[in-house]
């Protein structure tokens, strides 16, 4: 079977939602700034010939929809076709499935991925949101906001207090400080507008954190401050045929090795990263320990604490480079993120075979992994 690589990870830094440097910028016109600054960081790749644009876009509708995809190719001048998927927070994860099993039956080569999403511009549930009484009748948690599934798993997991999700918070700022500091995310930021990520904090107001509210409830646990930002970004990345990959100077990068798809309830929708990432666990015959790296989406605290715990991973594997809480969580665009960062902790490693595994919970109620192993072509 033909070898899916994803390499050249490239990204515009996270903006604060209607605050920040994206607040007046198109999506459209953002992904297009994205799209056009890998033809000058990897001009080799933008001339190989690319077969498909794949962008993952969480609600594609306003300057987001007529399929973003395509009228973004032509607006970076990309001679190539263009679709969108959706699958909510994994819209762009999707896109980097979509494209390697594309490679896997051998129907291309070379796909580049992106994802999407303005919080400022697009309304989060789209402008027209619409609940169908048929479906709660089946389901009365079919349409829960994800705040409120925050606080269910908050009590499903009560040794996971205030205090240790503000601790988790606290982590995430400092390794993401830590990681603009020492140089680690240089490789994948395209500087547009602003030079890095614009949430990150540092040092972290524990003070400030404790006195704030609960968000979703009056007796809650969860904050502003443990939930991911509203944000905005774009982010893009190449997933392409080992052979091929070699051809166009790619020594080493991410093998895509396994995608696997879970659900639970819709009310605990943050712990969906547990049975998707146990179907990658047992399909593989590997276990949390025979992983290097872990990029989990940080969509609140609470939910990758739980996720963590059930899955027994070891917290010093877990987005060393701070995650959502602290770099923000631009929802198309966010899964992208995910690998990017994983390929570059892996590329830092550079140990031949060691695997890394992303993952994110999903509103709804689902979970999607993909296993990646670092390899030399």
């Amino acid at each position: 079977m033909p070898k899916a690589i994803f390499t050249a990870g490239l990204r515009t830094p996270f903006g604060r939602a209607f605050k920040g440097a994206y607040r007046d910028v198109r999506a459209d016109d953002l992904l297009v700034e994205v799209l056009s600054a890998q033809a000058s960081w990897y001009p080799e790749l933008w001339s190989s010939c690319l077969e498909d644009l794949i962008v993952g876009c969480a609600y594609p509708e306003h300057e987001q929809g007529y399929n973003i995809g395509r009228v973004a190719a032509l607006g970076a001048g990309l001679d190539v076709p263009g679709v969108v998927v959706n699958r909510l927070c994994a819209s762009s994860l999707e896109a980097v499935a979509m494209a390697a099993s594309r490679i896997a039956a051998s129907w291309g080569t070379v796909f580049l991925t992106a994802g999407i999403e303005s919080m400022s511009r697009i309304p989060r549930r789209g402008a027209n949101f619409s609940e169908s009484g048929r479906i709660k009748a089946a389901n009365e948690h079919a349409y829960i906001p994800n705040g409120q599934t925050a606080e269910r798993v908050a009590a499903k997991y009560p040794q996971f207090d205030r205090q240790s999700q503000e601790e988790f918070a606290e982590r995430s700022h400092t390794l993401a400080h830590q990681a603009h500091q020492d140089g680690s995310y240089s490789g994948q930021l395209h500087p547009y507008l602003i030079e890095s990520d614009e949430f990150v904090r540092y040092p972290v107001n524990r003070e400030k954190i404790a006195s704030l509210p609960p968000a979703f409830s009056e007796d809650g646990t969860v904050t502003a401050a443990t939930s991911s930002p509203l944000t905005d970004g774009a982010t893009s990345g190449w997933v392409i045929e080992a052979t091929r990959a070699k051809s166009l100077g790619i020594s080493a990068g991410l093998e895509i090795v396994d995608i696997q798809y879970g659900h639970v309830a819709p009310e605990l929708m943050g712990l969906g990263p547990v049975p998707a990432t146990q179907r990658i666990f047992a399909r593989n015959g590997i276990t949390p320990n025979d992983v290097a790296a872990f990029e989990i989406n940080e969509a609140f605290a609470i939910q990758v604490l739980a996720s963590v715990a059930d899955l027994e991973i070891p917290m010093d594997r877990v987005n060393t480079w701070g995650g959502a809480l602290a770099l923000g969580h631009p929802l198309g665009a966010s899964g992208l993120r995910l690998v990017m960062t994983l390929h570059d902790r892996l590329k830092q490693r550079n140990e031949p075979g060691a695997l890394g595994l992303a993952t994110l919970c999903v509103g709804g109620g689902q979970g999607m992994s993909i296993l990646f192993r670092w390899v030399q072509i």
